[in-house]
């Protein structure tokens, strides 16, 4: 079964700058992203730096604050540049749940 096979929620395009806060142990690391798609229980983002499966983070964009987990990071080259492209899953909102949920619904 491919892995579009196996997910609970339908994807959705999405094209927003967002804020990345990593923590590991004591440290925490923030870094610009893209957001490229989302679901009802995660997003897909692109950014220059990998970040292991079970990292936290946190992530930020227009009047939202979510939290979440790493569950995925692959690296891809595009052109000269290598990129990685991250799947989170979301496991709170803490602001902004109405432009959240308003994004993972269709149309």
């Amino acid at each position: 079964m491919n892995p579009a096979q196996q997910r609970r929620h339908a994807r959705y395009p999405a094209k927003h700058d967002i804020r990345v806060c990593a923590f590991r142990g004591d440290l925490r690391e923030t870094k610009s992203a893209r957001m490229v798609d989302v679901s009802q229980s995660g997003m897909c983002f692109v950014s220059t730096r990998y970040l292991a499966p079970e990292t936290k983070v946190k992530i930020e964009f227009a009047d939202c604050l979510l939290m979440g987990e790493v569950k995925s990071c692959q690296m891809r080259e595009y052109g000269a540049q290598v990129e990685y492209v991250t799947g989170v899953e979301i496991t709170e909102a803490l602001q902004g749940i109405e432009t959240w949920n308003a994004l993972t619904k269709p149309g």
